[in-house]
């Protein structure tokens, strides 16, 4: 049994902590927050068995705690990975991972050194359906990637936390890393940003972020858009030589459809019915993974991390 201990008492700490109720394999076993108060309802809520910490050095050198979610503001996850693992601790981390491709390989430094499990919660890289259209594309049924699109997008700017640039707010940093992570499942890492427009306010903040990569070759176009201003379809397609392969909801596959060249709907694939509790996928590998002994996730290696990072870099040095 791999005991957690959740660092952050946000809304998507919350969500993880329904959706591990009763999991086998994974137990909420701590929670930290700097007020004890906020942290004692959160747990109350979510997970009322679990230990409640005031602050989280606290919770880094439980000796109960196996692995520390980090689920604090995006400006803060480079610190608190830092503090975890010069305790020893395995850490699974937000997205974004963190605010710099500089920060992401001090975090794999320091892991390295130390032996430390550490893997970047994009938990749609854990998800059936997404290794699923690995499959498809491994078998050779869309044949060649051509292209590669996708949109994300919520009606969300009125989160306080969006449209705070000391918080590492704006669309890109909250929703691009999805596009990006999606690009680089489908792409390959070898790729390149060749266009970014953005929609900023006044203070700076990027409201709508549209993108294009490419190959380092050329063979492969990609075009991705996100914003914080609407709700978008979320939809993606990969498309081949041979064929295409349709992601509703990206985000949080739905269903992927493969179609021959001519749209003939030729296979399809559905999340099954506790698709919304998908979060369970990324915590039941980390603690395969940290059974075997291994320090990375193999859904989420460091080096994919590290190019997202690294995309995250150019796209808003671009803006």
């Amino acid at each position: 049994m791999l005991r957690v201990g959740i660092l952050g008492c946000g809304v998507i700490a919350a969500k993880i902590c329904d959706s591990l109720k009763g999991n086998r394999k994974v137990r909420i076993e701590g929670v930290a927050s700097r007020e004890r108060a906020k942290a004692k309802k959160f747990a109350a809520a979510h997970c009322p068995d679990a230990k409640v910490f005031t602050g989280y050095e606290k919770l880094a050198k439980s000796p109960d705690i196996d692995l520390i979610y980090i689920a604090t503001p995006n400006t803060y996850h480079y610190e608190h990975a830092i503090m975890c693992i010069k305790e020893y601790k395995n850490v699974l981390i937000e997205k974004p991972f963190a605010m710099s491709r500089a920060e992401a390989d001090s975090i794999f430094f320091e892991a390295k050194n130390r032996g430390v499990f550490v893997a970047e919660a994009m938990w749609t890289s854990y998800l059936p359906l997404h290794k699923k259209a690995l499959e498809w594309i491994e078998k050779g049924r869309i044949g060649q990637i051509k292209y590669v699109t996708a949109n994300l997008g919520y009606d969300i700017e009125s989160i306080p936390r969006l449209n705070s640039t000391v918080l590492g707010g704006g669309s890109y940093l909250d929703l691009g890393v999805y596009t990006t992570n999606f690009a680089l499942s489908f792409m390959g890492d070898d790729i390149k940003v060749s266009r970014v427009f953005a929609r900023k306010d006044s203070s700076g903040i990027d409201r709508d972020t549209t993108y294009s990569l490419e190959t380092d070759d050329g063979a492969i176009l990609g075009n991705f858009y996100v914003t914080m201003c609407a709700n978008t379809d979320k939809d993606g397609v990969v498309t081949g030589e041979r064929g295409k392969i349709r992601f509703t909801n990206i985000n949080n596959y739905r269903k992927i459809t493969l179609y021959s060249a001519d749209d003939v709907m030729l296979d399809e694939a559905e999340a099954d019915k506790n698709y919304l509790k998908g979060y369970v996928y990324e915590f039941e590998s980390c603690a395969n993974a940290i059974s075997k002994g291994l320090i990375q996730a193999p859904e989420m290696p460091w080096s994919r991390t590290v190019r997202i990072c690294q995309i995250n870099d150019t796209i808003r040095s671009m803006m």
